[in-house]
């Protein structure tokens, strides 16, 4: 079945209601593990404005395979990571910890009369970071 929310597509069916129900908590804790590894390693070569390309080059390897191990679904071995850390120049465990939030400083905002409408109840801030 079919719905549309907002402009996105859902889907849901019995089969897929099916497979949800089949899975295992050690398997929903294993892919969601695989997704957070290659999201900060992904995080990681953005940072560092790094290219799949880039990455591949320095550790000998496809870019495809940059690309297959970013997609999260590659099962990392500590091994695998190692190389990654050292490609990265990082520490491993900078894989395994969340990162932290970025702090802004000297943020100016400025709310404009000009902006609001007579009719308006509410308006949208301009502010510079």
């Amino acid at each position: 079945m079919e719905n549309n929310h907002q402009g996105a597509r859902k889907y849901s069916s019995e089969f897929i209601a099916d497979v949800m129900a089949s899975i295992t908590p050690l398997e929903s804790l294993q892919v969601e593990t695989r997704f957070v590894l290659a999201g900060r390693i992904a995080g990681i070569m953005d940072s560092q404005r790094l290219s799949n390309k880039e990455l591949a080059a320095r550790m000998g390897k496809n870019p495809s395979e940059i690309s297959r191990w970013l997609s999260g679904t590659h099962n990392f071995t500590i091994d695998t990571l190692s190389e990654i850390a050292i490609a990265l120049e990082v520490p491993v465990m900078e894989f395994f910890i969340p990162s932290q939030p970025k702090v802004i400083q000297d943020v100016q905002l400025t709310v404009s009369s000009e902006n609001i409408s007579s009719n308006s109840s509410s308006f949208y801030p301009v502010y510079h970071i």
